[in-house]
């Protein structure tokens, strides 16, 4: 115990040297995360403060903060991990102020409701911010800027100060004794409820600012005063898409379609517009009353006295003023009524609509000079192509993720929640859903709207359910539980649901329970809960109904979003929606998943219970990505888009699917064209379908440039002389490329690599050439584009994904690669397939020695080699060597003969559960070193012998990684 404790002392001994003395200090012992730090919320390098304390709790033994100021959307973000804390009775401490009468009251009732902590009010001014995690021996403190607000904790500019200390250490020991006497001082009081109950009176009197005003101003419009009259002017996003209008105005375009994000003021910019091209006549037509009084109230508001406005309803006569407002199925009703060229600008809002009769038959009439549509989903699950009806001009896009970023939506505090749990049986099965009894779920969804809800007194929310039956029974339990709600359907008139909608807004209910009713078309700004009851299996669904909550207000802080998941098949749309990723990588997802409030951009946050995380883990696992289905479909949304064949570039340019999953399924892009597109009239023979197959998932994906930049060389100039070839592709790659790899590179190219493949280049002995046949294949121009458009593809992929390579070696840190990837990028003389591996493989020609780790291994494979190969820290594994060895077995010998062998040890792991995108890859977690540590025993079942090894990583595992590897998620 005392060799671990002092080995401990001295590896932190030495982040202290790196971190005060010398930064190039680095050493096998020395531990970076112990490193004291600087934390700042950082959207680029995906670090904010939230995710920091959120990890820090959750391997702390207890905690303390003192914070001058906690507000509803501060206590909101941090609510998954304390509720997680509360249930293993980890204690905390929680001292704040009433410095500026800044704190809430519903926040601090909210911590009355944890048993686990104690919180007690500084009564005067107090301002000291400290975050303290303690772990026994080591702790961690987070000393510096922030409070616990929403904006502190994850985009505020703040400097905070990370650092870690032993019990004995003197920085600890002083900040505690701080800490200590502001927690005992005369002037601090218990927190209790008749406290808050007088300090809620007392800040009411003295009419606190409202949340929006304590930030900096920053709304989605700025207003400001000319001549003592307020004239609204647009946010920087509008500003951007004035200017893309502009330039379709100058090129004369008739049409084009505004893609913006629920809430970010289509209407307004629509107006702006107007306002810039002065048309005479403008026609702005809806489906529903309630937006057309809406998008008046906004043209009104920009336009002024500048225009006359008028509301077109069945019956009226012909409109006279200079900005109509017209019901769809009123104007279509009258449309002979009217010339074609009776408006200069028509704007259709909700255009993805605009597939339906009604809209195509006006859109045929008509003949204005500009036809703008606006839309927050272009994307119509029937698969209509509302792109061309706008000739796929793009005028802007505001996606939602650009819109958090540009503080245009109200922050979105997301909890994915388990559904039901009853009897200690989980409902996994989803056809049991609308069978559990309506009471239950009701209990259920109550405890978890207390249990999450920080500010109770004011809430408005709509409930997404699967059924209208379930949404009526829902209602009817949960009005016996307290709670005042109504549900609506598509059987209730607009009078009915606005009706509704004002009584909400007023205050009268709570909630409104329906289907998919208020998906689009509605626009309640005060709405700030969202809950979701129904299964997701739409990803434009999801963010319809995300909408709904994310217009801004000066009373609304942020909305609480409670989605309910079940056990289904499609969980992965859930991560695929909140991302706005739609490229289908797994990688991707998973790490959303984790690290979800570091990724989306501006202050919401991204929470799932374990129970919740692992069922969507699943089902990332369990989907097929590389299905035709979901391909095709993929495929057709971009030609949609952009109304022609896509190539290859054009995915990655508009985030669209990876074209590496059409390659895998189809073996090339071409062969996928072949057999789907029937615009798409070119044929190739054999042989040169087989070469782009090669190039396509051999080569596209970047993983190493050389043989693209020699491919791409040779197809354009057929030979290259040997002497100076070498310097020539380190001249192009601008790295120290070594010859080695680039005679792996010829290799893999010659087909000496993998024997089976066919050859595209030779070597005469003088020169690298082409291979005769695939040179002859070349003559075909065609043929030619697509080859170097599928080596320029993967020239950018691994500009993109693989432009840092870890030290000297071909590989990138928590990239994956296959058995195959693993042995090429080594530069290993010749493949060896991954039953040859079977878990490591010692490469005298370059004396590397790759290890293989499937951390879960399935119950039903065989004992002797269902290994159980371990973490023991982010930083050490210990790995079982092959069935049937011992100590004295040449591999062991010669992992004890290092560092004298100079042998290179790199680590692969990957989860091994069923995924069904095959390719079997693996994640590269960098070099690794035997520790000395070997252990021989026998394996469980079997009379084989087998060697447990302890290595150290070079690096220790990204959070978000070890956490996903470690997780069980068959509990």
């Amino acid at each position: 115990m005392a060799d671990s404790r002092d080995y401990a002392i001295v590896s932190f001994e030495q982040c202290l040297h790196a971190s005060y003395i010398d930064s190039k200090m680095e050493t096998e012992r020395s531990d970076s995360s112990l490193n004291p730090r600087i934390i700042a919320n950082d959207q680029a390098s995906a670090t904010n403060l939230l995710s920091v304390i959120k990890t820090q709790l959750k391997s702390c033994a207890s905690f303390d903060f003192s914070v001058a100021f906690i507000s509803d959307g501060g206590l909101q973000a941090l609510i998954e991990v304390l509720n997680e804390l509360r249930d293993k009775s980890i204690p905390g401490r929680f001292l704040t102020s009433t410095y500026l009468n800044f704190n809430s009251p519903a926040a601090l009732k909210k911590l009355l409701e944890f048993p686990n902590i104690e919180t007690r009010v500084y009564q005067g001014n107090m301002h000291a911010k400290g975050y303290f995690f303690n772990k026994g021996e080591l702790s961690t403190v987070i000393i510096g800027s922030s409070n616990c607000t929403q904006t502190a904790l994850t985009c505020n500019k703040e400097w905070n100060v990370l650092f870690h200390s032993y019990a004995s250490g003197e920085m600890l020991k002083s900040a505690c004794r701080e800490f200590e006497n502001l927690w005992t001082d005369p002037a601090t009081t218990g927190l209790t409820a008749t406290w808050i109950n007088e300090y809620d009176r007392y800040i009411t009197k003295k009419e606190p600012l409202k949340p929006a005003v304590r930030s900096t101003f920053k709304s989605g419009q700025t207003v400001v005063s000319t001549d003592g009259e307020s004239t609204i002017t647009p946010n920087s996003m509008q500003q951007h898409a004035l200017e893309a209008l502009e330039v379709l105005h100058d090129r004369n375009e008739q049409k084009a379609l505004l893609i913006s994000a629920t809430g970010t003021g289509k209407t307004y910019l629509s107006a702006f517009d107007v306002l810039a091209t002065k048309p005479q006549l403008v026609l702005f037509l809806a489906h529903r009353m309630r937006i057309l009084d809406a998008s008046r109230k906004s043209f009104e508001t920009v336009l002024g006295n500048r225009y006359t406005y008028e509301t077109y309803g069945a019956g009226s006569a012909k409109p006279k003023a200079q900005c109509t407002f017209a019901m769809v199925e009123a104007l279509r009703r009258h449309i002979d009524e009217f010339d074609p060229t009776d408006f200069d600008y028509i704007i259709i809002d909700e255009a993805h609509r605009s597939g339906a009769d009604g809209y195509r038959a006006i859109m045929d009439h008509f003949k204005p000079v500009f036809f703008l549509g606006m839309t927050a989903t272009p994307e119509r699950t029937d698969g209509y192509d509302v792109y061309s009806l706008f000739n796929h001009v793009i005028a802007y896009r505001i996606t939602l993720q650009d819109a958090l970023e540009n503080d245009m939506l109200s922050p979105f505090h997301y909890f994915g929640i388990a559904d039901l749990q009853i009897d200690d049986e989980i409902f996994d099965d989803p056809r049991l859903f609308t069978m559990l009894c309506s009471q239950e779920r009701a209990l259920h969804i109550a405890e978890k709207i207390e249990e999450y809800s920080v500010d109770k007194k004011n809430r408005k929310g709509l409930v997404f359910c699967n059924k209208n039956e379930e949404a009526e029974a829902l209602s009817k339990e949960l009005n016996a539980l307290g709670y005042r709600t109504l549900a609506l359907s598509g059987k209730d008139s607009d009078k009915v649901r606005d009706e509704a909608i004002l009584r909400l807004e007023n205050g009268d209910i709570e909630y409104i329970l329906s289907v998919n009713i208020f998906n689009e078309g509605i626009d309640i700004p005060s709405v700030n809960q969202i809950i979701m009851l129904r299964r997701t299996e739409s990803a434009i669904v999801f963010i319809q109904q995300l909408g709904r909550g994310l217009r801004k207000t000066d009373e609304k802080e942020y909305t609480l979003v409670l989605d309910f998941i079940g056990n289904y098949q499609k969980n992965y749309f859930i991560p695929i929606a909140l991302s706005g990723d739609r490229t289908y990588n797994k990688d991707n997802l998973r790490a959303f998943v984790k690290e979800g409030s570091t990724i989306v951009p501006g202050c919401s946050t991204i929470n799932f219970d374990q129970i919740s995380e692992a069922r969507i883990f699943r089902a990332i696992d369990d989907g097929d990505f590389n299905g035709v289905k979901l391909i095709r479909e993929e495929y057709e949304h971009l030609k949609r888009m952009l109304g022609r064949i896509p190539n290859l570039s054009d995915y990655d340019e508009n985030e669209a699917i990876d074209p590496l999953r059409i390659f895998a399924k189809f073996g090339s892009y071409h062969a996928f064209l072949n057999r789907y597109e029937p615009e798409y009239a070119i044929s190739f023979d054999s042989p040169q379908c087989a070469a782009l197959k090669f190039i396509s998932q051999k080569l596209a994906n970047g993983k190493r440039i050389e043989e693209l930049l020699i491919l791409r060389d040779l197809v354009r100039d057929s030979h290259l002389p040997a002497e100076g070839f070498f310097c020539n592709l380190q001249r192009t790659t601008g790295k120290s490329t070594s010859r080695q790899t680039i005679e792996s590179a010829c290799r893999v190219l010659s087909g000496s690599f993998l024997p089976s493949e066919q050859p595209l280049i030779e070597f005469d002995g003088e020169r690298y050439l082409l291979n005769t046949r695939f040179a002859s294949a070349l003559n075909q121009e065609e043929f030619k584009c697509q080859v170097l458009e599928a080596v320029d593809f993967g020239i950018s992929r691994n500009a993109s994904r693989y432009g840092e390579p870890y030290r000297d070696t071909n590989f990138v840190l928590y990239e994956k690669y296959t058995y195959e990837d693993v042995c090429r990028l080594l530069n290993w003389e010749k493949n060896a397939n991954g039953q040859i591996i079977s878990g490591y493989k010692y490469d005298k020609g370059t004396n590397t020695f790759p290890v293989f780790i499937n951390y879960d291994k399935d119950p039903s494979i065989s004992d002797t080699i269902r290994y159980e190969d371990r973490f023991t820290s982010d930083r050490e594994i210990i790995a079982i060597s092959k069935a049937s060895r011992t100590l004295q077995s040449p591999e062991i010998k010669r992992l004890q003969a290092w560092p004298d062998n100079d042998m290179h040890s790199y680590l692969f792991i990957r989860k091994n559960k069923d995924d069904k995108d095959g390719g079997k890859e693996f994640y590269f977690l960098g070099e690794i070193a035997p520790t000395g540590n070997y252990r021989l025993f026998t394996m469980p079942g079997t009379s084989n012998s087998a060697v447990e090894i302890t290595y150290r990583l070079d690096q220790p595992v990204r959070a978000d990684l070890y956490d996903y590897l470690t997780s069980d998620f068959n509990q």
